[in-house]
């Protein structure tokens, strides 16, 4: 039996012709009214309709109606709930006159812009004036737009059709998209945070943000429907990338406080970064599924109906509240410490602090990461309460008071002072077969043989320069490096020695926008800072050019001068500077076909190169007698770019003990002396005040006296700690000293205080 099809309206012979030819039964209908269709419409499977109203006392009339279909755009004069009550499915022949719509409207649109109608009612009486007269304009340059109300209001909020299940289906990918980038970076590098991927606030947080995500797309019209659906993930994507690059060269994850350091500098070479290829294959996963959920949205009508405007209101509050829910649950905001005896206490740490990136997305997730580190960058927490001052005051007082002078206090006060900070130049390096001059300097020093830097954040070398001249920590808590060319530092080094009537300058072989140095180093309390042009070096990756710089360097009766090299920096490779300058005896001396490893040597020997010309110099100047060479590492070599080699090398277990570096100070008036007590970066300052006699009275000191009684540990940014007997690991391992765990955790809270709150500058 053929399917009966009834036409209030007649349509085109074409239409006829067409449902014939398929075997279909026309019914020709008597008229459109009400009770027309009503007549017709009882033995009836299907309907085509033009302007009729199809109200629910018709489908009452149509037992055996299947379908109607709207010879139209859209579903004008159709009962909707009542053809869903029936179970009459309603289509429409959306954009079938796309083209006649779009005709027409240019032809209105030329119609208008010359005035037609008067042009036309004035031609025959006055065609001067019809042409001349009757104001006209062109429609080239012209801007085409609607109105807010017309996009927004009218079209969509008032609007109560539903285009049915099936278009928002484009949930499943898009939120498939966002959790395969999230999980494909924490799987990646499970093992480089205090938990891996399966911790649960991460996910959580994933979800928000993707529900988030996924409610702007729900009422946004096309254009910015697609910019939301597809701009974040892109973002995203690469930034996921950027971060595996980012822990293949520096061991953790990207931070935007790496922005804020001034200029890029050509040593930042990416030849040594390597993406994970499972990184990478999630990213493509994720294109790739929110590709999927763009076909979907395809049948989702441009201009959002009432229904899809409130659930993607729905779905972003959702978000936002599973966003605030796990915020609060999982991190409470109150009491949170940095290190102590539970993994909860230092999740909270990584997560409030992000001065551990690692950890920190670790336990965020890529999305709440990102977001909480962009926006601590952006505004910055550097205010200080009175009672974080109060607190800051009275550990100021007791340090002081337990300060006691002991064998070396001010033994070399007045002596000039070169303080040279040496770039990736690790402990194994330090043999006479690959760094003659130095190790024999070591040899003759006052040597910290359980010397450690700690990594904190990204930047490794800024951030021990940092911690050597201010005896604080790195700046946590998002405060960028553009508050340290701010803060006022009367304690740094430089400013100490310049007290006692020192010059005071610095020298390195980049130049001063490379983390703003020449901004930060005068702040510091240098009279100037000597770049690689400055000091005319022919190739700024050879640190023997760095005596360029001797005369200034040795300027001043006393002076302090401050060296960073450079040569250690990576990316090795056979084109390096250093590597071809001491290719034939980095390989003789190290004995071994790794090609990092004897890269590092060729670095290594470079440095001491420079190390050898600058005693020559001073023994010709006759100044050797009279100055101080103090020497310590700004990190180990992560250059190597294998931690299993150099943990091998070093024989330690783990990443935190990989940290130990030499520290050693050499003077004709110091005795060999190897000194076994734990030290880090932040004892640097006190133990060189102590040997000079600087007055630190009034200085709030992170660290204490390499050579005194107090102190002797280390902490590092992942919240484990080491004295010397007892190595604490955050993610377990270790029984904790409790005394210990707070003190640290005293230390680290007031250190970030002092340097948000600009402490010193307050007190003027």
């Amino acid at each position: 039996m053929a399917i009966r099809v009834l036409l209030p309206q007649p349509i085109l012979p074409a239409g006829y012709e067409y449902l014939r030819e398929h075997g279909y039964e026309v019914v020709d209908g008597r008229g459109f009214t009400e009770e027309d269709i009503i007549a017709d419409i009882g033995d009836c499977d299907a309907i085509i309709v033009r302007t009729a109203k199809i109200t629910e006392k018709i489908l009452d009339a149509a037992p055996k109606l299947k379908i109607l279909a709207r010879h139209g755009a859209g579903y004008d004069g159709v009962d909707l709930k009542a053809a869903r009550k029936h179970g009459v499915l309603v289509c429409t022949a959306g954009g079938a006159n796309a083209i006649s719509v779009a005709e027409l409207t240019i032809f209105y649109m030329l119609y208008c812009s010359r005035n037609f109608k008067k042009v036309q009612s004035l031609y025959l009486e006055d065609y001067r004036q019809a042409k001349m007269g009757v104001p006209k304009t062109e429609l080239e340059g012209k801007a085409l737009g609607l109105t807010f109300w017309q996009c927004f209001a009218r079209n969509r909020l008032y609007s109560t059709s539903v285009p049915g299940i099936k278009p928002y289906l484009y949930i499943i990918p898009f939120f498939l998209a966002y959790f395969v980038l999230d999980l494909s970076l924490r799987f990646t590098y499970r093992g480089a945070g205090i938990v891996g991927v399966k911790f649960l606030p991460a996910s959580l947080f994933t979800l928000g943000w993707a529900l988030v995500f996924a409610g702007l797309v729900f009422f946004l019209p096309k254009i910015p429907r697609w910019f939301v659906r597809c701009v974040p993930l892109v973002t995203f994507v690469v930034i996921a990338i950027t971060h595996s690059g980012f822990m293949s060269a520096f061991r953790r994850f990207f931070s935007f406080s790496v922005l804020t350091y001034g200029g890029t500098g050509e040593f930042m070479d990416a030849s040594y970064i390597k993406i994970d290829w499972k990184v990478i294959v999630g990213a493509a996963i994720a294109v790739l599924l929110m590709m999927t959920s763009g076909r979907l949205l395809k049948v989702i009508p441009p201009k959002p109906v009432k229904a899809s405007v409130l659930a993607g209101v729905a779905a972003c509050l959702v978000g936002v509240g599973v966003i605030a829910f796990t915020h609060f649950h999982y991190f409470p905001v109150a009491d949170t410490v940095i290190w102590e005896t539970s993994q909860e206490d230092n999740r909270s740490k990584a997560y409030h602090e992000l001065s551990d990136s690692t950890n920190a997305l670790m336990v965020s997730g890529l999305y709440q990461y990102t977001v909480r580190d962009l926006v601590r960058q952006v505004f910055p927490a550097n205010t200080m309460s009175n009672e974080e001052r109060q607190q800051v005051d009275q550990y100021v007082a007791e340090y002081e008071a337990a300060q006691t002078d002991n064998e070396y206090t001010g033994l070399l006060a007045g002596k000039n002072v070169i303080l040279v900070q040496l770039e990736a130049i690790d402990t194994w390096m330090l043999q006479e077969a690959y760094m003659p001059n130095l190790s024999k300097l070591k040899a003759e020093s006052i040597s910290f043989t359980n010397h450690y830097t700690p990594a904190y954040i990204t930047a490794g070398t800024f951030n021990t320069e940092f911690m050597t001249n201010t005896g604080l920590l790195p700046a946590t808590g998002g405060i960028a490096t553009s508050v340290y060319g701010n803060n006022s530092f009367p304690y740094s080094l430089a400013n100490l020695f310049g007290q006692q009537g020192y010059t005071a300058r610095s020298f390195h072989n980049s130049e001063g926008n490379i983390y703003d140095r020449s901004n930060i180093h005068l702040n510091l309390g240098y009279e100037q800072y000597y770049g690689g042009t400055d000091l005319a070096m022919e190739n700024y990756q050879m640190d023997r050019y760095l005596i360029n710089g001797f005369d200034q360097m040795t300027e001043g009766n006393p002076f302090f001068s401050f060296v960073i090299t450079l040569s250690g920096h990576g990316p090795y490779g056979e084109d390096n500077p250093s590597y071809q300058a001491h290719a034939e005896a980095a390989q003789a001396a190290a004995q071994r076909t790794d090609g990092n490893y004897v890269y590092a040597v060729a670095g290594a020997m470079e440095t001491d190169q420079f190390i050898g010309e600058l005693v020559d110099f001073l023994t010709q100047a006759n100044l050797l007698e009279d100055t101080v060479l103090i020497f310590y590492a700004d990190h180990y070599n992560y250059y190597m770019m294998d931690d299993a080699l150099n943990m091998d090398i070093k024989g330690v277990d783990n990443m935190n003990m990989l940290q130990h570096t030499d520290f050693f100070i050499w003077s004709s008036d110091l005795e060999a002396t190897q000194v076994d007590k734990v030290t880090s970066s932040v004892d640097v300052l006190p133990t060189i005040a102590n040997l000079f006699g600087l007055d630190t009275s009034g200085a709030f000191l992170v660290g204490h006296d390499g050579l005194g009684d107090q102190g002797g540990y280390v902490f590092f940014s992942d919240g484990s700690w080491y004295d010397g007997e007892t190595y604490w690991s955050s993610q377990g391992g270790g029984t904790g000293d409790p005394d210990r765990s707070a003190e640290i955790t005293k230390l680290t809270t007031l250190s970030n205080w002092v340097l948000a709150g600009d402490y010193y500058r307050s007190q003027e």
